[in-house]
């Protein structure tokens, strides 16, 4: 199952790839900060979850849980918005 899935992705990266070479939105520099920031992100939101888990111990496991789904959306709607404002959207 998980083989149907990486080759989804890998299906689904080469359709945006191709739309963004198209339209001409695609670069690579931006791609490369994209990936980087996801990076970050995860490596935040992992060292968050670990110190709230601790902070908060068993008792609270879904308060904690709430708290990491939350910073993860909130740092996705971050790079999301940022990644709009870089891109080059309506350029020729």
């Amino acid at each position: 199952m998980s083989i149907v899935i990486v080759l989804m992705m890998i299906s689904i990266a080469i359709s945006a790839y191709a739309r963004g070479r198209r339209e001409g939105t695609w670069s690579w520099p931006l791609f490369a900060k994209t990936v980087l920031a996801l990076w970050v992100l995860g490596a935040v939101v992992g060292l968050f979850g670990v110190w709230v888990g601790r902070q908060m111990g068993p008792d609270h496991a879904l308060l904690a849980t709430v708290l990491i789904v939350m910073a993860i959306a909130a740092g996705v709607v971050f790079l999301t918005i940022w990644v709009q404002r870089k891109s080059r959207h309506g350029k020729p």
